[in-house]
């Protein structure tokens, strides 16, 4: 089976990853900085909402803690990255 590495020709494809840049790194973490809250907002609101049209007083709470139970797991997914990027 042939590596899926090599193109076409038999030639190996080497891909160098270039290190993010200090003021790359600063923009990624300063939009996790605003991803928790927003996302903990954007459950709550969409929880009141239904709340309203529903007439209950009791699932803003479900959503609330759903959008800040996303806003954790995209918080852990970019900090794998980032370390995974960092070792290799």
């Amino acid at each position: 089976m042939p590596d899926p590495a090599e193109g076409a020709g038999g030639y190996t494809v080497m891909v160098t990853r270039r290190k993010k840049t200090i003021a790359a790194l600063a923009a990624e973490y300063t939009s996790l900085a605003f991803l928790m809250p927003v996302s903990t907002l954007t459950g709550y609101i969409m929880g009141y909402l239904l709340d309203k049209a529903f007439g209950t007083h009791w699932l803003y709470i479900p959503f609330l803690i759903l959008g800040s139970a996303a806003g954790l797991v995209q918080f852990i997914r970019q900090i794998t990255k980032d370390t995974d990027d960092n070792q290799r």
